[in-house]
């Protein structure tokens, strides 16, 4: 009769170890996948700024309002790498930067792309070397 309730026991913990153990891995990978959707729906915003800004018949104070907030909100969600290429993108597109070059705003759109996709886990393959990216915006309208 020992036997009988120390085999009972064993599988009762066993079965509530294994269901606690199983909650505790969904809910934590459910948490993971809401963050990434929520650094997703950040990274698309500033990405959406920086194309309100290169297209030529937008509203530019608008456009400059919503790549501001953009930019000063990403920090909850993105790592230093992101933040820092952020910042030094920011750095050379502001009107005060009369040092503007496109090769170096090229050169900095570029490293914050990558940021962002190492961020997303997109970079697995991604080779700085060959990586290549402008943004595209439009003629003005006559």
């Amino acid at each position: 009769m020992e036997t009988t309730i120390i085999v009972t026991l064993i599988t009762v913990s066993g079965s509530i170890i294994i269901a606690s153990l199983s909650f505790y891995l969904t809910k934590r990978h459910e948490i993971k996948m809401q963050w990434r959707k929520e650094k997703i729906l950040h990274y698309k915003t500033l990405l959406e700024a920086l194309s309100e800004l290169a297209i030529d018949d937008t509203d530019k104070d608008k456009a400059n309002i919503k790549f501001a907030m953009s930019v000063n909100t990403i920090a909850l969600v993105a790592p230093q790498l992101v933040v820092t290429s952020l910042m030094a993108y920011h750095d050379e597109v502001k009107f005060s930067n009369k040092n503007r070059s496109p090769e170096k705003h090229d050169r900095l759109l570029m490293n914050l792309l990558l940021a962002i996709r190492k961020d997303l886990s997109l970079s697995k393959k991604d080779n700085p070397e060959t990586f290549n990216f402008h943004l595209i915006g439009s003629k003005p309208k006559k």
